[in-house]
This record gives C-alpha cells, structure tokens and sequence, in this order.
C-alpha cells in the first residue's frame, strides 16, 4: 500500500521595515521589468531543518544579498538562549547552521523587530533505503507525472517519489500525490508545497541563473530534511526518461560505483502526435543534429559526493570536466512534456527528423499498448 503525505515549508517572509526589498543579483543588468514579476524580493528564509542526529538547526534561505547585514548582525536565540550563526555560502543560496541539543523555538531580533522562526524536524526514515526520484513541477498535466513515475518504477526500480509542487494551479497538492499513488510499485509518494517565486525566465536580465534561487536550495533542503537515508536519489524532470544498457537500474548502476555519483546526459526525442493528448511513449523521433542536453545524474546522499552542494546539472564544487558523462546511461527530453513556460515546445515539427528504433522500443517496454 502506498503512503502519501502533503509536506510544508516553514518559510519566513522578511520584514520590509527592518530589511526592505532584496536587491537584484550584483552582476545582473535588468533589461526588462518583468524580471522583477517573478524575482523573489522577499523570503528571507525557506525552511529550518532540525536534524535531531546531527544536533543541528539548519536555515535554508535565497542568497541574501543587502539582506546579510541585518539578518548576520541580529541576535539569533535557540529556546531563549542566545546562539552563534555559522554561515555556508554557495552559488544561488546559503545555509546558517546552529549545534544545539536541541531546538524547540528559534528567534531572530533585528532592528527591534522579533522574529519567529518556524522549525520542520528532519524526516530521514521516510525515504530510508529507497530509491527515489525527485523533481519540482508547476502544472505538469498529472497524465504526464504518472507516465513518468511509472518509467523510472518499471525500468529502474524506483519505489518512492517526492515532488515539489511550485505553486501549481491546474490541481491540488492532494491530487497530485494520488495520482503518484496509483503507479504501482511506488511505496512512499509526497508532495512538498513550494509556493514561493521561481526566479526570472528569457531575457529580462544578463547573469539571469544568479536570480533564481529557488530550484538550487530546494535540492539540498530535500537532501537534508528527508533523503539522508535513502538508498540513492535520481534528480530528473518530469519531460526526462532515463533508459540504460540491458535495462540496467540507474540506482543499482549508482550504488555499485565507487563514488556514488553517476552524471549522465540527455538526447531530444521530439513527438508527431496532436498537442492535447501528447505522451511520452509519442517521443520517438529523433533529429538529425544529435544535439545532446545537459546532464542529469543520479547520487547516494550519505556519500562523499553526497554530502556536497547539489545543483541542477552537477555537484556545485565538482569539475565537470573530471566527471564527465562515459557511462551507457542516458535520457530522452521529450520536447512537447512541457507548458511552454519558457519557450514554445509544443509545437510538433518533423522536418529534419526520423524515426529512432532504440527509441520506439523503449518506449513499447515502458509503455505497452492496452
């Protein structure tokens, strides 16, 4: 039987007497005003995990920029007892870290203003020994969340799921955890509510990546509040489908390895199907310029590698170029699985593209016709 739970962060929205308004990156050179509609100005923190092992109260925040100051030089109390921040900075979030016995209440005062800061208890037996996968959606059509669990559960052994749910409006928290439910094989299936600004998307600034926090710091938040114990954790969108030689699980193929880690990349498989009924098991034409995407990976939490900083595409503090994809593994991006909030990807178009048999197989394995 599948159990499901709804997962909430305790987010801080930073008082606008005491802090203002969080400034743009410093690198960036705002080009359009609607970079500002979906910046977050705001949230000074996006959750603090109590790890109850580690004896740790761990605030995870955007990076904060002309926030630092007042938030730095406050008085931070751990149950009315005054307590030394330690900050860890990385590319587009930080963490403040405190080591206490333990944490019931944690306040701030800045500026005469205090305040109080909700705690989430870590969750490390809820994925314990699991294989998951994880990913951060916004109106994902459900058709294609379950197309996608399903995959990863038949072709990799996948049997846990946890997904961001970034402020859908399509459907409900609760209805996107049912529907990962009922993909057999998955044992544990939440949902994290993230209602909080993703960042900027096109052209509204230069050193756009900088501005977007959110997707970054909720991959460690999860890292550190619910997968400490799994048994590996595949980070792939919802438009991805990894295959591997031989039917290979990617999670054996991770576990087996001597660093824990194992980085691959992706190819477009692009769909002749009509736009509102469109699948996955549709991506079965492949384009003549082999254009490869940028990797995913998959990793062991409780692991060297583990243990750093997780970034969309890699390890923050890892070269690239050392651990460069050469395993078999791979993904299709199924170009039309997506809203097109980037950009116009639902489109079909055939020109230039064919037919791939390695494709057309997969996709009949992973989904038979009924």
């Amino acid at each position: 039987m599948t159990s499901s739970e709804i997962h909430q962060l305790g987010t801080v929205k930073a008082p606008q007497d005491c802090f203002g308004r969080r400034d743009a990156p410093p690198q960036a050179v705002i080009k359009d005003d609607a970079f500002w509609d979906r910046y977050d100005c705001d949230t000074l923190i996006y959750d603090t995990i109590w790890d109850a092992d580690r004896k740790r109260l761990r605030l995870v925040m955007p990076k904060p920029f002309n926030f630092a100051d007042p938030l730095l030089q406050g008085r931070f109390c751990i149950d009315d007892q005054p307590v030394k921040p330690r900050l860890h900075k990385f590319q587009r979030f930080d963490l403040i870290d405190f080591m206490a016995e333990r944490a019931d209440r944690l306040n701030l005062t800045t500026a005469d203003t205090q305040i109080n800061i909700p705690i989430s208890s870590a969750q490390p037996n809820r994925f314990a020994g699991r294989n998951v996968i994880y990913t951060m959606i916004h109106n994902d059509d459900l058709a294609w969340v379950h197309d996608w669990a399903l995959a990863h559960q038949r072709n990799h052994g996948a049997d846990a799921v946890l997904i961001a749910n970034n402020g859908s409006t399509a459907y409900t928290s609760d209805a996107l955890a049912a529907t990962l439910a009922t993909v057999p094989g998955i044992a544990v299936a939440d949902v994290l509510e993230v209602p909080l600004p993703y960042g900027p998307t096109g052209g509204a600034s230069t050193a756009l990546g900088n501005a977007k926090f959110l997707q970054t710091a909720c991959l460690n938040l999860v890292r550190d509040r619910f997968f400490q114990q799994a048994r590996a954790v595949l980070l792939c969108d919802v438009d991805e489908l990894v295959t591997g030689p031989d039917g290979q699980s990617i999670f054996d193929a991770t576990v087996q390895s001597l660093t824990k880690y194992k980085p691959f990349t992706g190819v477009w498989r692009y769909a002749d199907a009509p736009a509102p009924t469109i699948r996955h098991a549709d991506h079965i034409l492949r384009h003549h310029t082999k254009k490869i995407c940028a990797s995913k990976y998959c990793i062991v939490p409780d692991s060297f590698f583990g243990r750093m900083c997780w970034s969309v595409h890699s390890l923050e503090n890892v070269n690239r170029r050392i651990f460069r994809p050469r395993n078999r593994f791979q993904f299709y991006h199924c170009r039309s699985i997506s809203t097109s909030w980037k950009n116009n990807r639902r489109a079909t178009t055939k020109h230039g593209c064919e037919p791939d048999p390695a494709t057309e197989a997969f996709m009949r394995r992973t989904f038979p016709p009924t």
